[in-house]
């Protein structure tokens, strides 16, 4: 950028903030509403800003002198951000979708736990954002707050991106093997021909499952289904659920897809959702603190979506969540449910599928005892990349900095 240009214009970072929309955003920043709106209306062909997502940063560039936005950043996700200018001779705003220019390594890594999987990762030189990630790969079978022992072992193959030589993210698992209390549960990324790509065990069967074991991420049970003691009657009664504790604020997650039937509030249940599922299941999600943006009856929610936050309010006696399930409208054991599992691999692709398979689990398996040579890696799971053509723009400089909270 010419150090004239360069002079001429403040940048400005923030992050989006709950409930705000793009106008609103820009607004706060200075802009006045007629030229927020133009800025919006000029990129919608090339991305929607109305999709703005609360925590996500975005970067401003202003005219010193007007005050004019003559460019724009926002961070759609970790692999690419949207960037926009104004053009000099139009005055109308351009813009492309810029995807990050990663360099993809595949690495083996393996290791045994001795205390948790957070404690054993972590102890091998890795970062604990791996842990998150094999945690939710492993979260339709293994609840690693109660199942996980010493001496369990895993191994697996991990994408590492790299920015301009330095580690910036973990990609995808390409394939793992856990061995929990002496069973060894094997999981692999996979892509058929039709462009398909999920998670299967190798006889071909999803990992995905109708229902997630637990709503929270992690969380300590402090009540089983069955009869108990109630703790603020004082008499036994049949407790229709499990009491997960976790701190106030904690999300709450739909642990399958359905439609809501019902949300309100009730002096024992306090603010409490209701969800209805497919083959007459309904689960039950008691005690919130609040409900999240747009979950109200009526609405669908996917698995996995945030419906609610952990609180203390009807009848309970600290922070927790009182989870329950219904089948055919009556209650059942959510810890003791065989969950039915999605969709498998096609029956025209599953003997290519347990091929590269078996090649995967081979080398999987040596790399507990000997490094996997990078050229051998690379050469199993590495796929073409397709790159789409982006219009040209002006290259950006760094600016003088201004960070506003």
């Amino acid at each position: 950028m010419p150090p004239k240009l360069k002079d001429q214009l403040d940048k400005v970072e923030n992050y989006i903030k709950r409930g705000d929309t793009i106008i609103n955003t820009l607004k706060r920043e200075g802009l006045d509403h007629q030229s927020a709106y133009q800025f919006v209306a000029d990129v919608k062909p090339v991305y929607d800003l109305k999709r703005i997502g609360a925590g996500k940063k975005y970067t401003l560039f202003l005219s010193k002198k007007t005050g004019e936005l003559q460019r724009f950043r926002y961070e759609i996700d970790v692999n690419q951000y949207f960037n926009a200018w104004k053009d000099q001779d139009t005055s109308d705003y351009k813009g492309r979708i810029v995807t990050i220019p990663y360099k993809v390594k595949r690495e083996f890594i393996n290791g045994e736990i001795q205390e948790s999987l957070f404690a054993s990762i972590l102890d091998i030189g890795e970062k604990a954002e791996l842990a998150d990630i094999m945690a939710s790969l492993y979260e339709y079978d293994i609840d690693f707050n109660r199942d996980i022992r010493k001496k369990d072992t895993y191994a697996l193959v991990v994408e590492k991106m790299y920015l301009r030589g330095q580690f910036a993210r973990y990609g995808h698992i390409l394939a793992a093997e856990f061995t929990n209390r002496g069973k060894t549960i094997q999981v692999i990324r996979y892509t058929d021909p039709e462009g398909k790509t999920a998670y299967y065990h190798p006889d071909g069967r999803s990992v995905r499952k109708m229902f997630l074991r637990c709503p929270l991420p992690f969380m300590r049970l402090t009540s089983r289904y069955g009869n108990r003691r109630h703790p603020l009657l004082g008499f036994s009664a049949r407790h229709h659920g499990i009491d997960l504790a976790a701190p106030r604020g904690t999300r709450v997650r739909a642990t399958a897809s359905g439609i809501v039937l019902k949300t309100g509030y009730t002096s024992r249940k306090g603010k409490f959702i209701s969800i209805r599922h497919r083959n007459r299941y309904v689960t039950h999600y008691y005690h919130l603190s609040r409900f999240a943006k747009g979950v109200r009856r009526g609405k669908r929610v996917e698995q996995g979506q945030i419906i609610g936050y952990v609180g203390r309010t009807g009848w309970a006696t600290g922070p927790h969540l009182h989870y329950g399930m219904q089948k055919n409208r009556r209650f059942i054991n959510p810890l003791r449910l065989k969950s039915p599992t999605k969709e498998p691999v096609k029956k025209k692709y599953l003997q290519a599928f347990k091929q590269y398979t078996a090649k995967v689990f081979l080398l999987l398996s040596g790399s507990r005892l000997v490094k996997i040579p990078d050229s051998l890696t690379e050469a199993l799971f590495k796929t073409p990349v397709r790159q789409t053509p982006q219009p040209s723009q002006p290259a950006v400089s760094p600016i003088t900095s201004i960070n506003r909270q």
